[in-house]
């Protein structure tokens, strides 16, 4: 009977931890990013312990300008990791087929972190790819971080930062106002020229 009993134990605590453990979030946090800073200041200390963090680990991946690890940058050869247009970078990982099965991009605020995160894995199992980029260049007006995915699934008008790309400082500007960020904008340069975005540079 302790036998059968050490069995059962054994066998649900390999089944839980490989149920947990079957994703991880990868952080592409850069160097010189204030919102990737922020965000270790404000959720990194006790993400561990929320309920997602409990089932899905993080790992840490720093980015020194436009420089990635080798196995990153080869996964971003292969087209198992979508392009990379800022940080901080949140990539839901599935470490057996080595790929981004999600992603979340920017950080503005805790309480938005955890609503996307959970938003994104619901997504997942659904069979979603949230965030997916759909084909490959520069960022454009039409790319962002699964905000088609959201539109489609009823969330109207998007408040993340990275569904509003524009191509002048204007139109990011009051966009940035709208979203509360106090009129902040920054750019980033593209293949395509400068494009402008709300709130204070990833």
């Amino acid at each position: 009977m302790k036998k059968l009993i050490f069995f059962i134990t054994v066998f649900c605590l390999t089944f839980l931890t490989s149920m947990g453990f079957a994703r991880e979030l990868l952080v592409l946090s850069g160097e010189n990013s204030k919102n990737s800073k922020r965000w270790q200041e404000e959720v990194l200390p006790d993400y561990q312990n929320s309920d997602v963090g409990k089932n899905l680990p993080i790992k840490i991946v720093p980015v020194k300008g436009n420089l990635f690890p080798e196995w990153l940058a080869q996964a971003l050869d292969d087209g198992r990791v979508d392009e990379i247009f800022g940080t901080p970078t949140f990539i839901i990982w599935n470490p057996k087929e080595e790929k981004e099965i999600g992603r979340i991009e920017g950080y503005t605020q805790k309480p938005r972190f955890y609503t996307q995160l959970n938003e994104a894995i619901h997504m997942i199992g659904k069979g979603q790819h949230p965030g997916k980029r759909e084909g490959s260049g520069g960022h454009s007006e039409s790319e962002g971080s699964g905000g088609d995915q959201r539109k489609e699934e009823g969330s109207g008008n998007s408040s993340n930062i990275m569904d509003h790309i524009y191509k002048t400082p204007e139109e990011a500007k009051q966009a940035s106002e709208a979203l509360g960020l106090g009129g902040e904008i920054h750019t980033h340069e593209t293949p395509e020229g400068t494009i402008y975005m709300p709130g204070a540079s990833m």
